[in-house]
């Protein structure tokens, strides 16, 4: 089979599901015996039914809590399955389970609690012989464990903690750009949010202007699970700035976005390596440029995970090293972009991300070339058509 993601580890977390999970939503799973925490760095994995090996090297196991609550890659939503008492999906940095190995998994739980707690182990069997999942390194002083399929003793028991913005286990935002006093971050997560800390905004870029802005747009409600957005903070600590996690939705809040990301940057094993190299003359990360939020050139090598970025669209903005973050409203102010185009002007017609559609073409020709939003360039000036 091809990739398991974790043939056993999403089967442990059915499990759960089915006696400490009331209903489907979202959890961080813990090792009972070591006491780290899975993440999920890549969406690679097989089952080896020969050998009867089982590869779950994407999963990566940590003690440290610095990052647990600010990490988009240690929550999982679970989904009961509509066949089988104990089937269950699993998803997790815009994968599941049964989308990349067409089955749902299924968990047993320990006859007996494990320091007061209801635990749970993978069964999963193969050609007779039964694999299950844990924490396979015993030195409890480390920070990082080592997932195996190998495991035998109680380094094979999980508990499953769910996801709340009003308890320790929040998700909150760690913002890495201060601009004018306020605090942003690029995020780009498998799972909806909207804000549940007050002084929290979320933003889409809605178009690209070659003269050096990007343009944004405000989404209000619940951002939809796999859309970047740039986060507004309210402060500079991440208890400050927590996320409600789900529920489904939003589709509808976000009109235009030109704001893409990656959930993995893993070079952790070789047959692991889930990486984006950085293109210099199309991408752009956010930073800060003279005092101002931007999206700015960088020497970084490979994209982060889990972080939005901007990606260019036409050659005539490769060569604008920093998009300035603004409204519409600053635009205009600065930039004078939404001035009114005369009708009888000859226009060039882009689409909003800055693509050239077509070039010296009369401004009441543009209707012909079918629906959508166009920005028309000429006489000096320009403005937005809506083609409907």
């Amino acid at each position: 089979m091809k990739k398991l993601l974790l043939y056993s580890f999403a089967a442990l977390l059915s499990a759960s599901a089915f006696a400490e999970l009331p209903s489907d939503g979202y959890y961080r799973v813990q090792n009972a015996y070591t006491k780290r925490y899975v993440y999920l760095m890549d969406n690679k994995g097989s089952i080896n039914g020969t050998s009867t090996t089982v590869d779950v090297g994407a999963l990566e196991l940590y003690k440290d809590l610095s990052e647990l609550n600010t990490d988009p890659s240690d929550i999982f939503y679970i989904q009961k399955a509509a066949s089988g008492k104990y089937s269950f999906d699993v998803y997790g940095q815009g994968t599941s389970v049964h989308g990349f190995l067409n089955r749902y998994l299924e968990i047993i739980e320990d006859r007996k609690p494990y320091e007061g707690r209801t635990s749970y182990m993978l069964h999963g069997t193969d050609m007779g012989v039964s694999k299950y999942v844990g924490d396979l390194w015993k030195n409890m002083d480390d920070n990082k464990g080592l997932a195996s399929s190998e495991c035998v003793g109680d380094d094979r028991k999980w508990y499953f903690d769910s996801v709340d913005a009003s308890t320790d286990q929040y998700f909150g935002i760690a913002p890495s750009q201060e601009s004018n006093g306020k605090y942003f971050y690029p995020l780009y997560a498998g799972f909806p949010i909207s804000a549940y800390s007050s002084g929290i905004k979320f933003y889409a870029v809605e178009e690209i202007d070659s003269r050096g802005a990007a343009v944004i747009n405000e989404i209000k409600g619940i951002v939809p699970a796999g859309v970047p957005v740039i986060v507004e903070c309210s402060s500079p600590y991440a208890t400050d700035n927590r996320l409600n996690v789900g529920p489904f939705g939003g589709g509808d809040n976000v009109k235009t976005n030109l704001l893409k990301g990656v959930y993995f940057d893993n070079n952790e094993r070789d047959h692991h390596w889930n990486r984006t190299r950085f293109d210099k003359n199309t991408m752009r990360v956010l930073g800060v440029k003279d005092g101002r939020l931007a999206f700015v050139e960088s020497d970084i090598e490979y994209l982060p995970r889990n972080q939005a970025y901007l990606q260019l669209t036409d050659a005539s903005q490769y060569g604008v090293k920093d998009f300035i973050v603004m409204t519409e409203e600053q635009r205009e102010a600065e930039l004078g972009s939404v001035s009114i185009v005369p009708d009888t002007a000859v226009v060039d017609v882009y689409t909003v991300d800055g693509r050239l559609v077509n070039a010296g073409v009369a401004k009441d020709e543009v209707r012909l070339l079918g629906k959508g939003l166009y920005i028309l360039r000429g006489a000096g000036v320009s403005e937005k058509l809506i083609v409907r």
